[in-house]
């Protein structure tokens, strides 16, 4: 990109002029985008030069040039009167969004399958907690805090068709339903004691 050093106009002077550009971003070949190729002829388009390396601050220049790290911005006026010059001082807060092209499609809900994790609600009630107070009165007596850890170990069968262990194992995680804890083995383990 070739401009002249000597030429420069402040990018707030362009917008007072012309009035406020909206960021263009390429997703495709320049030429597939026809508003942005009727800007480009109608001369309304600007390349921003964003420098990657070095202390150089962003810059601008009339007209479409095909090169690295750069951005597009379309005016609603020709830029006739900036043509040659060297625009600087970009302030990014004085560029509009554009609006989103096209018609906006809601998500659709995720249909549910038989793949979701199920939970059975559990058809017991844990025994409520038991106040004692069965302190004796001799001396020497302390009241304990005792942690208990209870495990419980209960094993089910799923069957899945997959290509390789690994992807057995995950559907068989994806499949499998909640087991019933009343028929598994528990453990008891105190885990930690306090005074």
């Amino acid at each position: 990109m070739t401009v002249s050093k000597t030429g420069t106009v402040r990018f707030g002077k362009v917008v007072e002029a012309i009035g406020k550009p909206e960021i263009v971003a390429l997703w495709t070949k320049p030429e597939r985008d026809k508003r942005f190729m009727a800007a480009a002829r109608q001369n309304r388009v600007m390349t921003i030069k964003q420098e990657t390396v070095g202390s150089v601050k962003d810059f601008g220049t009339v007209g479409f040039l095909r090169e690295k790290n750069v951005s597009y911005l379309v005016f609603p006026k020709p830029l006739k009167e900036f043509e040659g010059r060297r625009i600087v001082g970009i302030q990014y807060d004085l560029i509009e969004t554009p609006e989103p092209i096209g018609r906006i499609i809601k998500p659709e809900p995720a249909p549910k399958t038989h793949h979701q994790r199920k939970t059975r609600s559990p058809e017991w009630e844990p025994e409520p907690k038991r106040l004692t107070k069965e302190i004796s009165s001799a001396k020497g007596t302390k009241i304990f805090t005792a942690t208990i850890r209870f495990i419980a170990t209960a094993d089910v069968l799923e069957k899945v068709k997959a290509g390789s262990n690994k992807e057995a194992k995950e559907l068989a995680l994806k499949q499998a339903d909640m087991p019933d804890f009343r028929r598994a083995t528990v453990t008891r383990k105190i885990v930690k004691l306090a005074e």
